[in-house]
């Protein structure tokens, strides 16, 4: 068979310790962070791991089930809020109950897990020592807090469907977050002020991070590989063909919503710590325009895709700061035509690649003589006293992200890897010129014109 797996019969053994040695290579560069010395590397290296774990289960929703959910930093806020509480230390508790600055009831500024260790008469468990103990106990209750309002959301998903439900779900994480500044909610959060003291060693570090996206991945990955996830593909292609074939569609979608909260939460527990303080500034709706990015750059319904598509917006929020510093206008008008130029050059050589008619498009040909344009400006004004002028590049960081989210949707509409994981079989099958499906589509076109072309042809007349 053409491009198919050179495997063999071994190929589960084969498979096994591929992932073994993928997993052994992670611990080792995680080692290498860990021990580089280099903060910033290992808050990175710990941010993705956060963020990886919304943006996947944030896909669960929006990419398995095919349901578009803007809500996520609420689940988020619900999860950080409860973990922070949680886990505030005593000396913080002290400080927050004797400031003028403090709204939290004493039933809030009681909420500890090591208060209950210690009332449960476990009290090896209140110790220094037993401190990530208590933290996953924090986080497992933040999203259960988070899955039990996963399950209110996700009972509009009933009767609404498209831009209703996105509407619901955008409202719910926008009104849990202003709520939570409200005299009505402040007892629990402290207002628009929040609280400071949340322990940062585990949100900082890559094991507990990679360690709880792990754990995600491979739940969500066994889901969406085993029944649950096959009904939830069902539901996302054709609802009422997988509601006529028997599948409780309302419960499924429910159940979605409740994982995907959870999940939500945990992410949004480590997020706090990794901050080292719950404010209501952290989860605002710009958290979940990141995630959906990374769902839609790197694939919709994909697990791999999620996670490759999260480690390009986090390079771009963590590194981006030169785009963001004052330049003169000439370098800003030579970087602008330099991408665009190179854009128009890239764009003509995938046409070409994919043999679309024509490769020369007008906009790809538009694209580039534009760029070549604004670079030469930019270098023929460079004296010029205008474009010697230095502007400063707020927001480019979004800017930037939005850029590559049109350039992705062009190329790949269904982003880098589509609805496809990665498989070891792509790097092991058989190095044989496979068509594309853009391409076997141009042939049976090509085809049926020279059957209906043979066949309209006039017979002979005999004379």
């Amino acid at each position: 068979m053409v491009g198919a797996p050179s495997f063999g019969p071994r190929g589960v053994m084969l498979r096994r310790l591929l992932n073994a040695a993928a997993a052994v290579a992670l611990v080792v560069v995680l080692f290498l962070v860990q021990s580089s010395g280099s903060v910033k590397l290992g808050q990175v290296f710990a941010l993705f791991a956060i963020w990886g774990i919304a943006t996947v289960s944030l896909n669960l929703i929006n990419g398995v089930t095919g349901i578009l959910s803007l809500g996520h930093h609420g689940f988020m806020l619900i999860g950080g809020y409860v973990t922070g509480l949680l886990m505030l230390p005593e000396a913080a508790r002290q400080n927050l109950q004797f400031s003028a600055r403090n709204s939290l009831s004493d039933f809030a500024l009681g909420l500890s897990v090591e208060r209950w260790m210690e009332g449960l008469g476990l009290d090896f468990l209140a110790t220094p020592e037993t401190l990530g103990v208590r933290f996953v106990v924090a986080l497992v209750l933040g999203g259960l807090l988070a899955a039990a309002f996963g399950l209110v959301v996700g009972f509009p998903s009933l009767r609404l469907r498209g831009d209703y439900l996105a509407v619901v779900t955008f409202a719910f994480g926008e009104v849990i977050r202003l709520l939570a500044s409200t005299p009505l909610l402040a007892s629990y959060t402290n207002g628009a002020l929040g609280f400071a003291g949340v322990p940062s060693g585990f949100g900082k570090s890559v094991w507990w991070t990679f360690g709880a996206l792990a754990i995600t991945v491979f739940v969500l990955a066994r889901l969406k590989k085993g029944s649950y996830g096959r009904v939830l593909q069902g539901i996302r292609e054709d609802e009422v063909a997988a509601e006529a074939m028997g599948v409780n569609v309302a419960y499924h979608k429910v159940l979605a919503f409740v994982i995907s909260a959870f999940f939500a939460g945990v992410a949004g527990g480590l997020w706090v710590s990794w901050v080292g303080t719950a404010r209501l500034d952290l989860f605002l709706f710009t958290l979940t325009f990141y995630f959906l990015v990374a769902i839609s750059v790197g694939g919709t319904g994909s697990i791999t895709g999620a996670l490759i598509g999260t480690a390009l917006v986090v390079w771009v929020r963590q590194y981006g700061d030169p785009l963001e510093q004052a330049y003169p206008l000439s370098t800003w008008l030579a970087a602008a035509g330099v991408v665009l130029f190179v854009a128009g050059v890239l764009g003509w050589l995938y046409r070409r690649g994919r043999r679309m008619r024509p490769a020369a498009h007008p906009l790809v040909i538009g694209a580039a003589a534009v760029g070549a344009l604004a670079a030469l400006l930019a270098w023929a004004g460079v004296f010029d006293a205008a474009l010697a002028a230095r502007w400063q590049g707020f927001g480019m960081r979004a800017i930037a992200l939005s850029v590559l989210l049109v350039a992705i949707m062009i190329f790949k509409p269904a982003g880098i890897m589509g609805r496809r994981e990665f498989e070891w079989t792509w790097l092991l099958r058989d190095k044989r010129d496979v068509p594309s499906d853009e391409e076997r589509a141009q042939d049976a076109w090509l085809r049926v014109g020279e059957r209906a072309g043979t066949a309209a042809e006039p017979r002979g007349v005999e004379e």
